[in-house]
């Protein structure tokens, strides 16, 4: 089974987080971002990747990198995989990360690596006419508790979900008024939803070591379950440096981890509590599987960032090192907006995974259409 075409079409990243309540807000204002002053700075969007065999199976996976993750498939990947067998998948995600490590070790090239190896383990899914859980060892399709990631804490709660991670108004900036407001705006939280839901802070990589410090001793009476992300991602040093002097939470992060490799030197130099590859950034499932396994050397939980999604869903059912899920789509309503049928929805606060072949989603071609983005 050959592959005969591969074609990546840029979505506006926003329709897979559609949600009618209050987003998430970050730890720092936006317009307080350093780089961030005057208008928004546009953010690349979504690539769906369609790779196509010879034998009429059409694979979908989900990258990132919005225009240029799309002409790093076009003109860069697709080359390198024409003709190629579709199921030889780890051998053509080396194909693809030897070809392109030289300019791409990081960033928006294993962001659209990613769309290409989902696509793959989707066509692989298919063609055996299983789901993808199956296929890496997941025994018995569960049911995953979710955490959300939204504002609303209430509404959290009352949905069934076992956490909620959401941010603050505040950051360094702010000095210490501003660490005040984040602590009363924490309380106000932790009082709301009472002790046993767990409480998670992400910070968007806006803090930095001192003010994290300070803060999570601040925070300490609140039992914040972890803080994700406290400081920029290259700052490996810094993010051990929390990790050995906070005892009150644990530190999370690994999101813009790229790759098994940039995975393993924050594990070796003993960064994190919890890492949170995104399976759609770090290159895909083949490599989050071998993320897996280095945690599991480690002895560290994995928490996928974006964990909810159907791409990741599988992971999280067959590996041990994963319990929980970070839901995206929380309402039936808001998979409305989806450009797939058949999104995860959680129901009491759990989701279960499919039982469809491959990943368990078809494309929305009305929607790729009305979503479709040249940003």
């Amino acid at each position: 089974m050959r592959i005969t075409d591969i074609k990546a079409t840029v979505t506006r990243d926003r329709v897979f987080w559609a949600r009618e309540i209050e987003p998430i807000v970050t730890m720092r204002r936006p317009e307080d971002r350093p780089g961030r002053s005057g208008p928004p700075v546009p953010q690349p969007g979504s690539i769906l990747v369609e790779v196509t065999t010879d034998e009429g199976l059409v694979g979908v996976g989900l990258g990132g990198g919005g225009v240029a993750g799309q002409i790093i498939v076009q003109t860069f990947l697709k080359p390198l995989l024409i003709g190629q067998e579709a199921d030889n998948i780890e051998a053509l995600w080396e194909r693809m990360y030897l070809a392109t490590v030289r300019y791409g070790q990081a960033g928006i090239v294993p962001m659209a690596m990613s769309g290409v190896d989902l696509a793959l383990w989707d066509i692989r899914g298919k063609a055996l006419d299983q789901p993808v859980w199956r296929l890496i060892g997941g025994c018995m399709p569960q049911q995953i508790p979710v955490y959300a990631t939204i504002r609303d804490a209430s509404w959290a709660q009352s949905q069934g979900f076992s956490g909620v991670k959401l941010g603050g108004p505040y950051g360094p900036r702010d000095g210490r008024d501003g660490m005040k407001k984040n602590e009363a705006f924490v309380a106000q939280i932790r009082d709301c939803v009472g002790a046993d839901m767990d409480i998670m802070i992400d910070c968007a990589r806006t803090w930095t070591v001192e003010y994290a410090l300070e803060m999570m001793r601040r925070l300490a009476p609140y039992r914040i379950t972890f803080v994700e992300e406290p400081v920029q991602v290259d700052d490996i040093e810094g993010y051990a440096t929390l990790r050995r002097m906070v005892d009150t939470t644990q530190i999370a992060g690994g999101e813009h981890a790229y790759t098994r490799h940039a995975a393993r030197r924050l594990l070796e130099r003993g960064a994190l509590d919890i890492i949170q590859p995104d399976i759609r950034w770090t290159g895909g499932l083949t490599e989050v599987l071998k993320i897996c396994d280095l945690a599991a050397a480690f002895g560290i939980p994995v928490m996928p960032h974006r964990g909810g999604m159907a791409w990741a869903l599988p992971v999280i059912v067959a590996r041990d090192e994963c319990s929980v899920a970070e839901g995206m789509i929380l309402t039936q309503q808001e998979a409305e907006y989806s450009c797939f049928e058949g999104e995860p929805v959680p129901h009491d606060g759990m989701l279960s995974v499919s039982n469809e072949p491959g990943f368990g989603v078809t494309l929305n071609r009305e929607r790729i259409s009305a979503y479709a983005s040249d940003v």
